[in-house]
């Protein structure tokens, strides 16, 4: 079955955006490097007028790469919307979505109920858990770098206290993007930890209920953390954990 999923286009929207994000902070890095080898450097003509032009464009990027962050958010809590729709349709067969998915679920044999939304939610936090723990480690990285450059440009060139505090938008953006990826990570992986719960221990008369306050905890988490999953790493992770998918149904009785 040919794969269509109708709101891929909003997820693309989400990713142009977020490569714009990009491209807007690797060009800051780069500025704020040249800025502090020129600050350091004995040059002998328009050293300040540079340095001044520099740092001038530095906190117009700081502005553009927060209202980028602010609507990065924005159009994927509109992509989630569709998302969810799209996952109540296929789980409790309402009609929610103004257009539905197709070979995208991987549980299409079960009957649409609870039961077998807890087991779509029960992938998706497999999934998700292990793509944002492959996203954690570039990310901290990533994180350290930026703070230690930034930092350094706020200590150790002269400039007005505004323009510092605009181009430490950067790493605090950064940073408290970090931070919710590790808090992301480590909530939906609690998700999945209660799901293996619900499958592998509790009563069949208990499990609706538990799987209800479970899925409410994965949305709330999704929709708190505004967190894109990268879909390199996602493709990646898809093909390799379809087969353990398949293996842990079979694991927890899952038909």
């Amino acid at each position: 079955m040919t794969k269509v999923v109708p709101y891929k286009n909003d997820y693309i929207l989400v990713e142009r955006n977020e490569l714009l994000s990009q491209l807007i902070l690797w060009t800051s890095v780069s500025i704020s490097v040249a800025t502090l080898v020129i600050s350091k450097a004995q040059v002998p003509f328009f050293k300040e007028t540079t340095i001044s032009l520099l740092n001038s464009i530095n906190c117009f990027l700081a502005v553009v790469y927060f209202v980028s962050d602010i609507v990065a958010n924005y159009h994927f809590q509109l992509a989630e919307t569709k998302r969810r729709e799209d996952f109540f349709d296929n789980s409790l067969n309402t009609q929610l979505a103004e257009a539905t998915s197709a070979g995208y679920f991987s549980n299409e044999n079960m009957n649409p109920g609870i039961l077998k939304m807890g087991v779509n939610n029960f992938e998706n936090s497999y999934l998700s858990k292990t793509v944002a723990g492959r996203m954690l480690q570039p990310m901290l990285i990533k994180s350290a770098l930026i703070l230690t450059l930034f930092l350094a440009l706020a200590l150790f060139t002269d400039r007005e206290i505004l323009t510092t505090a605009l181009q430490l938008v950067f790493p605090f953006t950064i940073i408290q993007q970090t931070i919710r990826l590790f808090l992301y990570h480590k909530r939906i992986g609690n998700v999945f930890k209660n799901y293996q719960k619900i499958f592998g221990s509790t009563a069949d008369g208990k499990k609706e209920q538990l799987i209800i306050h479970n899925m409410t905890s994965y949305e709330t988490t999704l929709s708190w953390a505004c967190i894109k999953l990268n879909s390199n790493i996602f493709n990646k992770v898809n093909d390799e954990l379809t087969p353990k998918w398949e293996a842990m149904k079979q694991k927890y009785h899952i038909l």
